[in-house]
């Protein structure tokens, strides 16, 4: 059994339902040993493998169930069920936009800063930083 663990922040790729819950119960076992609980509010499940004429798997820890989603945010980068990055780069053209806006009075319409100034601005905490930020994991296809 795989896990990842960062912080309080865990994945565990599996390759069939049974060894997701088996997972799921040595995990939350181990983590009991240790005096922690597994939050199952939020803990979700995502699966990669799309059963549209199946009914959805549940799985439990602890005897709650939880939740299947299609997508969700871990460690910043969005995961989705139909492996696409459109979900991803729409979030970070958002981010772009967000952190643009938050600098067009301070500084894009600042007629004090020459226009290299605000180019030289908009390339280090817009683009650079916020739109490209986590591109070097995403999965091109």
């Amino acid at each position: 059994m795989n896990f990842i663990q960062y912080a309080d922040d865990a994945a565990i790729p599996v390759h069939s339902a049974a060894d997701l819950q088996s997972s799921l119960d040595t995990l939350s076992a181990a983590y009991r040993r240790a005096s922690l609980l597994v939050n199952t509010k939020k803990t979700e499940v995502l699966s990669s493998v799309v059963t549209h004429d199946l009914p959805a798997l549940s799985f439990s820890v602890n005897g709650d169930t939880l939740s299947n989603v299609q997508e969700f945010t871990y460690l910043g980068n969005i995961l989705s069920d139909s492996c696409s990055l459109d979900s991803k780069v729409e979030h970070r053209i958002q981010a772009a936009s967000s952190a643009f806006g938050r600098l067009t009075k301070r500084v894009f319409l600042n007629h004090n800063l020459a226009i290299p100034t605000k180019v030289a601005v908009y390339r280090a905490v817009v683009c650079v930083s916020v739109m490209l930020y986590g591109c070097e994991t995403w999965t091109l296809y």
